[in-house]
């Protein structure tokens, strides 16, 4: 008896020895490779995207004067009503021109429209309509006479009053923004402005509203957002330097989304559907905060404690909450097929961004989860020191101006100076 125990151990002994030889064997052939030594910068003008000090040209910007007193927005409502709304673009991006201590200023406008290369529309008509609706009830059809009031007494002006547009090939090298929803076919007489360079916040590569784009005529650029731009949250009495919580916190909220809508059905043309499963399944996972909103100075501490945010689209692809997100250095991810985003010559977005498609939303929990730690922080790194520059507070307009001297065909290379 104790020699069949013996034997038996001594069996027992070689099959733990060959299961052990087994696991390590199959951990060793699938485990990573040491990594190589990382290549070496030798010619920075040889990688994408390239420093946005690095410019394409410096073009002269002319911006033409609309008196107030004639048919222009009043300052005062500009200030006011239309800092409030996420259509507020137009006026940050015209205020940086205008602005003498501005950096966008001193490097691209002149006084002198002889010297222009560029002309720019002061046409606020998201303002406009914005101030329209609210004193309307929100009925979205209003239009206060908007073509007779404002569209065709400002481009009677610059058509007109002033040589530039006609010497010019009829308005090419003209600028207007349109930053709703519905581009520029709010306005009867759009017909007008035709010719002209529109910056957008909406790119949509989906046929579905192929009339609402001119594919390289439009620009598109970020939005405005309630937190960044009317209240002002700076992200830095949050965040430390490197965009880590304060106080050596870690960010503890896995994947953060507050906003529209609790009611969207699966088969729902708003958000294509995709809304639905946030509030019907997602709220519940575990590390997921999702809501309806909250207040801001409750909302902007949680930006600061979350690892993703989620953007889906909604009525069109682009939504406002992801440059609340990039600001706070929350990862996007970007569920959206077929949208395009600011500046894609210059930006690489898929180096701080996670796209899920509709059809893979559905495990996108699955997904996130399977992202690892350093795959993670890459991207986070990346949105912090580069990919939140996009933004309108920073550093929009340089990659407005890189588009316009493309579209032109400028090639005229100069370094800005910016340090970066």
């Amino acid at each position: 008896m104790a020699a069949v125990l013996r034997l038996n151990k001594r069996w027992i002994l070689v099959l733990a020895v060959v299961v052990l030889f087994f696991i390590s064997s199959v951990f060793i052939r699938f485990r990573p490779a040491t990594p190589a030594p990382p290549l070496p910068v030798k010619d920075i003008s040889a990688y994408w995207p390239e420093p946005i000090e690095n410019a394409v040209c410096r073009p002269k910007i002319y911006v033409y004067d609309a008196p107030e007193e004639t048919f222009q927005v009043p300052k005062s409502i500009r200030e006011n009503k239309c800092d409030e709304s996420n259509y507020n673009s137009e006026i940050i991006l015209y205020n940086q021109l205008m602005d003498p201590t501005s950096k966008i200023h001193q490097l691209y406008v002149t006084k002198n429209p002889q010297e222009a290369d560029f002309f720019f529309i002061p046409f606020f008509g998201s303002c406009y309509l914005y101030n329209c609706w609210s004193q309307n009830s929100w009925h979205w059809d209003e239009r206060c006479d908007v073509d007779e009031k404002y569209v065709e007494p400002m481009m009677d002006m610059i058509i007109n009053k002033y040589p530039y547009w006609n010497a010019t090939g009829g308005g090419k090298n003209h600028i207007m923004i349109h930053p709703m929803d519905q581009t520029f076919t709010y306005y009867k007489s759009n017909a007008l402005f035709q010719p002209a360079i529109f910056l957008k916040t909406v790119g949509d590569k989906r046929s579905k509203w192929f009339h609402r784009h001119r594919y390289h005529r439009d620009i598109v650029i970020p939005s405005a957002t309630r937190i960044i731009h009317h209240l002002g949250k700076n992200p830095m009495d949050y965040l430390t330097p490197d965009g880590h919580p304060l106080n050596g916190k870690k960010r503890d909220i896995f994947v953060m989304f507050h906003g529209c809508c609790n009611d969207v059905q699966v088969d729902d043309e708003y958000s294509n559907g995709i809304r639905s499963l946030f509030f019907n399944y997602f709220r519940h996972y575990p590390g997921y905060d999702i809501g309806l909103g909250m207040a801001d100075e409750e909302y902007t501490a949680q930006l600061a404690r979350a690892k993703y945010g989620l953007s889906p689209m909604g009525w069109t692809l682009d939504t406002t909450r992801i440059w609340e997100f990039m600001a706070f250095g929350v990862v996007p991810v970007v569920i959206a097929d077929g949208i395009i985003e600011p500046f894609e010559f210059d930006v690489d977005w898929d180096s701080f961004i996670v796209r899920i498609r509709r059809d893979e939303v559905h495990r996108m929990d699955e997904i996130l989860r399977a992202i690892d730690d350093k795959t993670y922080e890459y991207k986070r790194r990346k949105l912090w020191e580069y990919g939140r520059r996009v933004g309108l507070e920073m550093d929009a307009w340089h990659y407005i101006i890189r588009e316009l001297c493309r579209m032109e065909h400028i090639d005229k290379p100069e370094n800005l100076g910016l340090g970066y």
